[in-house]
């Protein structure tokens, strides 16, 4: 029988979000043709400034390599599919302006994707035909990989994965187990992204580095974590994941840095039951059947908060009812799930709009069984 028991105890606090794949970059060198018809212009995401005066100088970009300035210097290279930069302009020192992400420079190499900046001020370049687009359009951050867009994705009963791409207008790369899911081992009720990776669990692990092809990397208590069958509380800070599970005299709390691999980390509030856990606004938060909210700024010392069931939204936190009993995107978009796959959305917490309705029936865990982060565009 499904646990979940009506609009109201639907949904808690949602789970953080963001991260991804790391720069790389090449030495740079002497000027070349931009990849896919792009212009020069500045550095893509990860590309470093340089020094554009005239005299003897370095510029590097996330790594690159050490290029001579001389009378401007000679454009450097791009990493990874950018377009080379032109030489850089000889005369008066001064520091170039940083473009979009990456800074012009006199010479150096680029951030992943974008092309690298010629000497002076950055402005616009990058890798789009013709050299249409911002500076670093190509490129990727080590939270936001190349390309990729904003995302919302909710999991729940079924093993249900789907995702927006619109702030929740619209629904779609939906992924299931089985159809009208219960309370077994195919119930999905956590989901958080970082570094490029979603993760989502409930009796078992699964991750996706797309938000739409997912991996099942098994059951929890089969070599993933040894004390806890069931994760329904998952957040991201700074480089880790964290996990929060129902405990003894308080929740036990599981840290990675890849998603894969967990170790002990701490334990948490006392929250009985079914632990939740998010991080916003500096702050992880959880709680549980107790009601009762915890906080921390380190998933290691816990103290209660005077909001019974906090919930994140409108920038604060605020009890569940409060925030209008559903999940709050930073953009101001309310998302509820109801019974029979439905999806429910609102910009102002009241005149909810129903956007989806499963053709499998399943339906989100709770509203807390929700999270931002990014992924593959169409």
């Amino acid at each position: 029988m499904k646990s979940l028991l009506g609009p109201a105890a639907l949904l808690g606090a949602t789970l953080g979000l963001v991260a991804c794949t790391t720069d790389s970059d090449e030495p740079g060198g002497s000027a070349g043709t931009p990849a896919k018809g792009g212009g020069s212009g500045s550095a893509g995401r990860g590309g470093a400034s340089g020094a554009a005066s005239g005299g003897a100088g370095k510029s590097t970009a996330g790594g690159g390599g050490t290029i001579s300035a001389g009378a401007g210097g000679l454009a450097g290279s791009s990493a990874l599919g950018g377009g080379s930069g032109s030489s850089g302009t000889a005369g008066g020192a001064g520091t170039a302006t940083a473009g979009r992400g990456g800074a012009s420079g006199a010479s150096g190499a680029s951030g992943r994707g974008g092309g690298s900046g010629t000497g002076g001020s950055g402005g616009e370049g990058g890798e789009e035909p013709g050299g249409g687009g911002s500076a670093g359009d190509g490129g990727g951050s080590e939270e936001i990989p190349a390309g990729y867009v904003k995302g919302i994705i909710g999991v729940g009963y079924g093993g249900i994965r789907i995702l927006s791409r619109d702030g929740g207008n619209t629904w779609t790369d939906r992924s299931y187990a089985a159809s009208d899911g219960g309370d077994d081992e195919d119930l999905l009720r956590a989901v958080a992204y970082g570094k490029g990776r979603w993760i989502a669990t409930g009796w078992k692990l699964m991750t996706s580095d797309d938000g739409v092809h997912w991996t099942d990397r098994g059951m929890l208590n089969d070599g993933i974590i040894d004390d806890n069958p069931i994760i329904e509380g998952l957040a991201y800070k700074d480089g880790y994941f964290y996990m929060a599970g129902d405990g003894g005299s308080g929740a036990h709390i599981y840290r990675s840095a890849d998603g894969l691999s967990w170790s002990n980390f701490g334990t948490g509030g006392d929250t009985v039951k079914h632990t939740g856990l998010t991080y916003r606004a500096g702050l992880f938060v959880s709680y549980g059947d107790s009601d009762t909210s915890y906080q921390s700024t380190d998933a290691k010392t816990w103290t209660e908060m005077s909001i019974d069931q906090a919930t994140y939204c409108e920038g604060q936190w605020r009890t569940f009812e409060q925030c209008h009993e559903a999940w709050w995107s930073d953009d101001g978009v309310y998302i509820i799930p109801e019974w029979g796959g439905i999806i429910r959305r609102s910009t102002t917490g009241s005149s909810f709009k129903t956007v989806y309705t499963d053709d499998q029936q399943n339906t989100f865990y709770q509203a807390r069984a929700v999270a931002e982060g990014y992924v593959a565009p169409e």
